[in-house]
């Protein structure tokens, strides 16, 4: 397999046109051009001109508010990464409209449990914050371990007429409310998650939430009063972003460990929202890291992921927004150290959530605040 990421750092018409010149120039045919797009650009007027320029249908479109080719942060424009097969390997498709289907959630199980030979990449929907649960509720469903052949990622948006614009185009139809799955066949790949944050403190059991609010922890305290305390602790008029420095740590029942993390986006008088879902029974601690540590646990998941696959010819990363607010001016380090390990392509964008195995591939879980990283190979 043979990768190549080319981008325009601005946007228009012949932007489209200059990159289907170096396409043509430096890759030629590709068996997939994934296209990644700043979300103030309507996706489907530009999917067209893409299929008018390019002379072809079988594409793939996606918001992102910052995305990566190599060591480079582009923060606006467009960019498409190429991957032409050079040996047995194949893809397919799958996508959903809207996961609040009645039928959604069985069939996505279904399509996974039947085709777990392949290699699976998802580029989701914000789909008003339901993604998470709907991930969560999916690994219940699926039937094999171990569960190390899904990723991904939601796409990263704007609010426009309070709609999040993180959308995503294929086969002629744009996905608002749902996912895009690309299955690769025939592919050897590793997924390992970096997460880097240390829980610290007291460990906290959740006793009233629902969805992604959080109301009450322990023998009833209202966690929304613990919370605005520690966001006034910052500074006066605090920016809510400042707890992004401290996330919930999840924390297994049985073993302790730290299972995923869990990033707040509101707090009210009666419960703190996060970005992903809270429920009832867990435990948890507050976490902290400083941009230092997140860039040392990436070095360290690249070395594990490397020992897999010592020789990949495609890397992805899914990396939260909010990590990259607390890695502040260290967010281009991330991708230089992962470029320098892998010694590939690297494609990849900041997400509102990331898909990915737990560390014991038992599980399908929804990550926040972590980036993921995946190697790819064709056998």
């Amino acid at each position: 397999m043979k990768s190549l990421i080319l981008t325009s750092d601005g946007f228009s018409y012949k932007a489209i046109e200059a990159l289907k010149l170096r396409v043509d120039n430096l890759f030629g045919d590709a068996d997939l051009l994934l296209f990644t797009l700043y979300p103030e650009y309507d996706l489907e007027s530009v999917a067209g001109e893409i299929a008018q320029i390019f002379g072809r249908d079988d594409f793939i479109v996606f918001h992102a508010i910052e995305h990566f080719n190599g060591t480079s942060v582009v923060k606006n424009g467009i960019s498409v990464c190429c991957i032409k097969f050079q040996k047995n390997a194949s893809l397919h498709s799958f996508y959903v409209d809207d996961i609040k289907e009645e039928a959604t959630l069985q069939k996505s199980a279904d399509y996974f449990n039947g085709n777990q030979n392949k290699f699976h990449i998802i580029f989701a929907g914000v789909c008003n914050g339901d993604m998470g649960s709907f991930i969560e509720s999916l690994s219940e469903k699926l039937n094999y371990t171990p569960l190390n052949n899904i990723v991904g990622g939601v796409s990263s948006g704007l609010e426009k007429d309070g709609v999040v614009q993180a959308f995503q185009y294929i086969d002629k139809h744009l996905i608002k409310n749902g996912f895009v799955v690309l299955s690769f066949e025939n592919m050897e790949a590793v997924v390992d998650a970096s997460l880097g944050f240390q829980p610290y403190g007291i460990t906290y059991k959740v006793t009233k939430a629902e969805g992604n609010r959080l109301y009450s922890v322990d023998d009833g305290k209202k966690y929304s009063y613990i919370a605005s305390k520690m966001l006034l602790a910052t500074e006066e008029n605090a920016d809510i972003r400042s707890l992004w420095y401290a996330p919930l740590s999840i924390l297994s029942e049985n073993d302790g460990y730290m299972m995923t993390l869990r990033t707040v986006k509101k707090i009210t008088d009666e419960y703190v929202e996060f970005f992903a879902p809270i429920k009832e029974g867990e435990y948890f601690k507050l976490s902290f890291a400083t941009p230092e540590d997140l860039v040392k646990t990436d070095a360290e998941t690249a070395k594990r992921v490397l020992q897999k696959i010592p020789k990949p010819e495609l890397s992805l990363n899914f990396s939260c927004i909010a990590r990259q607010y607390v890695l502040e001016d260290m967010q281009e380090e991330e991708l230089k150290m992962y470029v320098r390990n892998f010694q590939t392509a690297l494609f990849g964008f900041f997400t509102f959530g990331e898909i990915g195995p737990d560390k014991m591939y038992k599980k399908l879980k929804f990550y926040n605040e972590t980036s993921l990283a995946v190697l790819m190979r064709e056998k």
